[in-house]
């Protein structure tokens, strides 16, 4: 059940146990190969080593907390992201996502959210930041890549996943910057956002790509470049 401010119950002492868990951690190796390790000490992440009573089916699995403005103790929810090594690395140890290849997830959701939790807006401290612009990417990690490049970026967790009432939270801004991932679910997504949001920006993504893969690409400040905010 959830409380009646939308924390799911157990999110604080889950996402502070698996923080514990994470330096050096499977997971804390893949965000390091993504060059987003820059993010950890912002967002927070964990690592289920040791699993909570119920969380069994998560280990070896990274955990993103949906921290709110307040701070980790009001820890709105946490995800799951599978890092175990047969899914996210070749034979030859090296990551599939390195070589440009698909993860293999086949027998499992790649990420998987609470029972009973419902979709919701990442990172919305962004919302809070002063600032004329905001950028919503697909997905949590690239958020953590456009916020790196100095741009205050929510997340959703895919096309189907955004609520009407999320909205809301975008309007006043002078731009608001959609950057859907270079793929077909990708482009659906910034399209769709940019008809319900009149102020919305939507970026092309080239083939394949997604924020997080261009910044390790192009270095730092390559994403301002794409977004028009720097010559």
């Amino acid at each position: 059940m959830k409380q009646s401010n939308g924390q799911m119950p157990g999110s604080v002492e889950a996402a502070k146990t698996y923080w514990e868990q994470f330096k050096g951690s499977p997971a804390d190796l893949y965000l390091q190969a993504r060059g987003l390790e820059e993010g950890v000490s912002t967002h927070l992440p964990g690592f289920v080593g040791s699993a909570r009573t119920g969380h069994e089916r998560y280990r070896d699995h990274l955990v993103i907390p949906y921290l709110r403005p307040a701070g980790s103790k009001f820890t709105a929810t946490i995800r799951f992201r599978c890092v175990r090594d047969e899914c996210v690395k070749d034979i030859d140890g090296s990551y599939f996502f390195l070589k440009g290849e698909k993860e293999q997830h086949e027998q499992h959701s790649k990420y998987q959210s609470l029972p009973g939790d419902k979709p919701r807006l990442y990172n919305t401290s962004a919302l809070i930041q002063p600032s004329a612009y905001v950028a919503i990417a697909e997905g949590e990690f690239s958020a953590w890549a456009v916020e790196l490049d100095g741009v205050p970026t929510a997340a959703v967790q895919g096309v189907s996943a955004w609520k009407d009432h999320f909205d809301n939270s975008f309007a006043g801004y002078e731009k608001v910057f959609i950057l859907g991932d270079g793929d077909e679910a990708g482009r659906k997504m910034t399209e769709k956002l940019a008809e319900r949001l009149p102020n919305g920006v939507p970026i092309d993504l080239p083939d394949g790509e997604d924020p997080d893969s261009l910044r390790r690409s192009y270095g730092p400040g390559f994403i301002r470049q794409l977004l028009g905010l720097d010559s």
